[in-house]
């Protein structure tokens, strides 16, 4: 096993990688243990994840939808706090990191798919851009989808959404990921810094969200 970020062997890594971090509220999405060697790991949770959960704006929306920890705290968000956004850099190398990692998720039945990844070389230019911070800035679109306190409910019952993603593939043989987060959706070519094939797809779908048509539906 190799990490699918800096390639090392990772045979000896002991912590399982959280594609979207706990503090968000994600339990179930997670990657095996060496798919994410320890020290990529450790990077991730103090250089990316805590800078964007620590900031301004994350803090009130955790506060306000009392959303815990990992170590089970409620952020704290008083009057004099400034809600300001995270450095928008830091947004596209966390959710690039999300996309690669979903990536892995989808592909883990396919045989020798550690091997396959490791070794795309199309994907090192977003490897090094969300691990090693390097290259210009990654291209993400953003909008609002729903309302931060939005309730949706199913038969049996009613439910807030803290997180959700999926991979999105255009007609371009362009791959997208799609991340929600607290009902601000964004959108990443995984492959590469153009977005039309994004802009194309919406236009086409009459400005739907990847999340909510076709399989989604």
């Amino acid at each position: 096993m190799l990490c699918i970020f800096c390639k090392a062997d990772s045979a000896a890594t002991r912590s399982v990688e959280h594609i979207i971090p706990e503090s968000l509220g994600n339990t179930d999405h997670v990657l095996p243990v060496g798919v994410v060697c320890d020290g990529c790991n450790q990077y991730f949770a103090r250089k990316v994840e805590r800078p964007l959960l620590e900031s301004g704006m994350f803090r009130l929306l955790r506060a306000d939808r009392r959303v815990p920890s990992k170590r089970g705290r409620i952020p704290t968000f008083g009057h004099h706090d400034l809600a300001d956004l995270p450095d928008f850099r830091l947004v596209s190398r966390f959710i690039g990191k999300v996309g690669l990692e979903a990536l892995v998720h989808r592909t883990q039945s396919v045989p020798n798919w550690n091997q396959e990844i490791v070794e795309k070389e199309e994907l090192d230019p977003l490897r090094d851009y969300v691990r090693f911070n390097k290259g210009d800035i990654w291209p993400v679109r953003y909008r609002t989808l729903y309302p931060v306190n939005a309730t949706f409910h199913d038969s049996t019952d009613y439910y807030e959404v803290l997180h959700e993603y999926d991979l999105l593939y255009t007609s371009r043989q362009e791959l997208y990921i799609i991340v929600a987060i607290f009902g601000v959706e964004f959108a990443l070519n995984i492959g590469g810094r153009q977005l039309d094939g994004y802009d194309e797809w919406l236009r086409t779908n009459v400005e739907a969200s990847p999340l909510y048509v076709g399989k989604n539906a």
